[in-house]
């Protein structure tokens, strides 16, 4: 009877941990897109895990920043 209960536990912090990790992925992610990394947050944590599916599906394809990142040769080619 006790072995349940210790499985029971361990798979909700199973969960409890991909809930955090979800949301910390998620909000880094909003920030960078330039959306509100609160909102994204409590959506993900009210309808988890669909909320983090909606945000994957619907979240904007390119960061501010244009979406590329620069590279070691980026700044080569920028300064000769």
């Amino acid at each position: 009877m006790s072995s349940i209960r210790i499985v029971d536990y361990v798979l909700a912090l199973c969960v409890l941990a991909a809930l955090v990790a979800s949301v910390a992925m998620c909000a880094a992610d909003a920030k960078r897109r330039g959306k509100s990394p609160w909102l994204v947050s409590l959506m993900v944590i009210l309808f988890f895990p669909l909320g983090l599916l909606a945000w994957l599906a619907v979240r904007p394809k390119n960061s501010r920043s244009g979406g590329l990142s620069k590279t070691s040769t980026d700044s080569a080619q920028r300064f000769p």
